[in-house]
């Protein structure tokens, strides 16, 4: 059902963006702008009848059919678009490199304005198809005038969680038979919570894990989401990460029930095992091992629609969780569609009894009342919530839980935008845990979110809260590396993601069987393979080339260990040669092993998103630098170079995250780089060690100086910054550059400057406040700053300093030249000085060095002041050399 979300957010899109772009550039090929300002008639006309075609398919398969069609041709038409869009990049970007423009008229535009214009007449015929079946359908535009909502605005952006209504007898229970020390065969018990989907299981399962009473009973805590397909490895390792809050590298079975016995012995544990569905004794048996080991009075309690799982693996009395009473379920529905309920209800009375017949049809299911109430929130228009009341989708057949109707109502009055956002979550496999950014950007790589100036992040997050909102995401215990929680899809909510166009969202498991595999349809447009092995993966990949024209490629290899696909760059070298629309493309956790990636990732010209991290890829191809349309690249977890013109070419970048990278600026006769060609550099987030050399090749202005100041600013995780100089003798250009290059103040740890040619330091290095070490190569600096004010500076190596010259005066300001008093303590923490090749250098500052460690100084020629080593009580090593006129 509900075609309509992809066909209806594209459309707006391709009526508000595309087709001007296309008339402007190519409207001098005959009869083209009439065809285009066909294109966008027929489609602003197809739109209106959206509303009416998504509620007559609901009964009427023709209509299905027709909206099926309608959307192969907006995902067709916005192709063409991003194609010739793409396209023009390519040519600007050539036409730059070459220091020319492409004429027009050069059989090259001319052969791509051809092509575009056939395939728009085309669209247009089909188009006139659709248009002609939509009259004979009886669709109309009279649903346009259907229930109007009226929306009030909150006072406040914030909205709990509802409150936990209804489950206190079943709480009380549960925490009494977990505390009891009653008489139990093994060191443990096993108490099962049962009941169908929706009802609460988990969100009394996790009241439960915070009682305090449970809290103080037990010495360790464990939660763990075991979800269908069970993997005892992983379902070990993650027990062992919850219960020590560090994460655990271990891979194998054995080593991993080891740690956890360890972990366990003598300790009265408690642990909760979520959403389980294998019934198959032996697993359980194999996983039960090393729980063994605890102490007696522990506890496991499981959650799970399945009786036979309570068979199998229940030791004491079955827990089953019946049904909400209405009351407790009204009380539900009214904290999350009203922000007062006493106000509202005050002034729209009549919303209680329309309210109170919505809540019965969810027949006492928590999830479908939650989802209903968000549906609700902040709407007060009586049409509206009869609308909903009436709705022909409480006639759908019903699944076993009687929920999806409700869900489905939830789901089919969302905005068109978020119906796109959540539908696209079908991709992810069940119970995966997600970051919010890392869903939204996987948005934005779709091209879901509008592109508003630098709003696109704010907008995302707006997107996900409405969703959150409306419980379609719920908040799970995991935390990501920040210790922010991570989310999470109820089971019912994925499986009503997963209803949803079917043909357009295909998520496919290794474990899926043959039959699946060999009838994978063509048309999909969304595709994931999240692997968990390494056998037969390469003829998975085989399977998944039946589809044609893909714009999402997930293919994730697991967290815990690495998997390496056999032939895997010649897989790839194929899915960069057929995919050429994708605009999302995951190789997360994928081991290349020796392997680099192929230059043939340039045909992915639409690639907007490109995620390598944990590939163990050593450096990305010049390719990449073709890649125009690209915003998001991550890196993380990778040490690698990057192709030195990638900033400049890749002019829609917006954000980078890679955990260290090198670049190595090349001295080429046709041009030198400028610091935009490095505009990378404001995008990067999450690196923590930055290499840049040859920056002698850079040319900055004044205006590039204010451009690109704050760029460095926004990496936060930066700790470790070399930057390199050759042959440059411009001491204003040099100084130029090292104030584009200022890092942020606060996380610096160490800074290392080789070969600059100014004349001073920049000021930006007296705010570095966590700086520890501090290495000075082949500089031309004549002073130096007050270093012995960096508070946390241990660690200081000066070498070849030529043009450094008299007494080391702690006077000096950093390229301001104030003054600064030498009565306050100098080099609190420094512990290492070194300072070798400085031959004008006559004296070294008269400080207690409070904590020096280690001194060492060679070839200082005019050297003829040094440290008092016997003023020094904590000083290890003093070793100096070849200083003839040191006193």
């Amino acid at each position: 059902m509900a075609t309509e979300l992809l066909v209806s957010a594209t459309i707006e899109i391709l009526l508000k963006n595309t087709a001007d772009e296309i008339i402007k550039d190519i409207s001098s090929i005959r009869g083209i702008h009439n065809d285009v300002q066909k294109l966008k008639k027929k489609f602003q006309m197809i739109k209106s009848l959206l509303i009416d075609a998504e509620e007559k398919q609901i009964k009427t398969q023709g209509v299905k059919e027709w909206l099926d069609g309608l959307n192969d041709l907006a995902f067709e038409t916005e192709d063409i678009s991003e194609e010739y869009v793409a396209h023009v990049l390519t040519m600007e970007s050539q036409a730059n490199q070459v220091c020319c423009l492409i004429p027009c008229c050069s059989p090259k535009v001319i052969v791509a304005k051809h092509r575009i214009a056939r395939r728009i007449e085309e669209i247009n015929k089909k188009l006139d198809e659709l248009t002609n079946n939509a009259n004979a359908l009886g669709l109309d535009r009279s649903m346009l005038n259907g229930p109007r909502m009226e929306i009030r605005r909150d006072t406040t952006s914030n909205f709990q969680e509802s409150d936990f209504y209804g489950r206190e007898t079943d709480k009380g229970n549960i925490v009494t038979l977990l505390t009891s020390d009653g008489p139990i065969e093994t060191n443990f018990g096993v108490l099962p919570i049962v009941g169908m989907g929706g009802l609460g299981k988990t969100t009394l399962a996790q009241s439960v894990y915070n009682d305090v009473r449970v809290k103080e009973h037990f010495a360790v805590r464990a939660w763990v989401c075991v979800s269908e397909e069970i993997d005892c490895a992983k379902i070990t390792k993650d027990i062992i990460e919850s219960l020590t809050g560090q994460p655990c590298s271990f891979t194998g079975l054995d080593t991993l029930q080891i740690q956890l016995k360890n972990n366990l012995i003598g300790k009265r544990f408690f642990i909760v095992l979520d959403d389980i569905w294998n019934e198959k004794r032996e697993l359980w048996e194999q996983l039960r091992t090393p729980l063994m080991f605890g102490e007696k009075g522990s506890k496991v309690l499981v959650t799970t629609r399945n009786e036979k799982v309570s068979l199998v693996m229940g030791t004491l009395p079955v827990h089953r969780l019946q049904v909400l009473e209405n009351e407790y379920c009204w009380s539900i529905f009214k904290q999350r569609a009203f922000v007062d309920d006493t106000v509202v209800l005050g002034t729209y009375p009549h919303l209680e009894e329309i309210g109170r017949k919505i809540v019965e049809k969810c027949k006492g299911v928590p999830l479908a009342v939650k989802s209903l109430g968000g549906l609700l929130h902040s709407k007060v228009e009586k049409g509206y919530w009869e609308f909903v009341l009436t709705s022909e989708i409480w006639e759908l057949e019903n699944d076993e839980n009687g929920i999806m109707p409700a869900l489905r109502l939830s789901y089919h009055h969302l905005p068109a935008h978020l119906k796109k956002c959540f539908s696209y979550c079908s991709i992810f496999p069940k119970d995966y845990f997600f970051e919010k950014e890392e869903l939204i950007l996987l948005w934005i790589g779709e091209g879901f979110i509008p592109p508003r100036g630098n709003r696109q992040m704010d907008i995302s997050r707006d997107y996900f809260d409405e969703l959150y909102l409306r419980s379609f995401f719920q908040k799970s215990e995991r935390l990501n590396r920040s210790g922010e929680p991570m989310f999470v899809m109820h089971d019912l909510i994925h499986d009503l993601a997963q209803s949803i166009l079917k043909d357009v969202y295909l998520r496919m498991e290794q474990h899926d069987n043959d039959k699946l595999w060999n009838n994978i349809g063509t048309k999909a447009r969304y595709l994931s393979l999240f692997l968990n092995r390494d056998h037969n993966t390469a003829e998975r990949l085989d399977a998944l080339y039946q589809v044609r024209a893909p714009r999402t490629f997930l293919l994730r290899g697991p967290s815990f260990y690495r998997v390496e696909i056999p032939c895997l760059v010649t897989n790839l070298d194929r899915l960069f040669d057929a995919w050429r629309c994708l605009r999302v493309l995951c190789l997360r956790n994928l081991y290349f092993g020796n392997n680099d990636l192929s230059d043939m990732i340039g045909n992915l010209k639409l690639l907007r998103y490109l995620d390598l991290s944990y590939t163990g890829i050593r450096k990305l191809p010049i390719s990449i630098s073709s890649l125009y349309q690209l915003e998001i690249l991550l890196l993380e977890g990778l040490e690698l170079e990057l192709p030195v013109n990638i900033g400049s070419s890749l002019v829609n970048i917006r954000l980078v995250k890679i955990l260290s990278y090198k670049c190595r600026i090349p001295q080429e006769n046709r041009r030198r780089y400028g610091v935009g060609d490095l505009k990378l550099w404001g995008c990067i987030m999450g690196c923590n060690s930055i290499t840049i050399s040859g920056l002698d090749n850079v040319v900055v202005s004044n205006a590039d100086v204010s451009q690109y100041i704050n760029n460095f600013k926004n990496n936060q995780q930066l700790e470790t910054l070399t930057l390199e100089w050759e042959t440059t003798r411009d001491r204003d250009v040099a100084k130029a550059i090292m104030e584009c290059l200022q890092p942020a103040p606060t996380n610096l740890r160490i800074l290392k400057i080789k070969g600059y040619y100014g004349e001073r330091l920049p000021r930006w290095m007296a705010e570095m406040s966590n700086l520890e070490r501090l290495e000075l190569d082949h500089c031309r600096c004549k002073v130096l700053p007050p270093l012995g004010k960096l508070p946390s500076l241990k660690h200081l190596i000066i070498s070849s300093l030529d043009n450094w010259e008299g007494e080391w005066s702690l006077e000096e300001d950093m390229d301001n030249g104030e003054g600064s008093s030498t009565s306050e303590q100098l080099f609190l923490k420094l512990v290492n000085l070194q300072i070798s090749n400085c031959p004008k250098l006559k004296g070294l500052p008269p400080c207690d060095f409070p904590d020096l460690r280690t001194l060492r100084i060679s070839d200082c020629e005019e050297l003829r002041t040094s440290i008092n080593p016997e003023r020094i009580s904590t000083l290890e090593t003093n070793d100096i050399f070849r200083c003839p006129n040191l006193r």
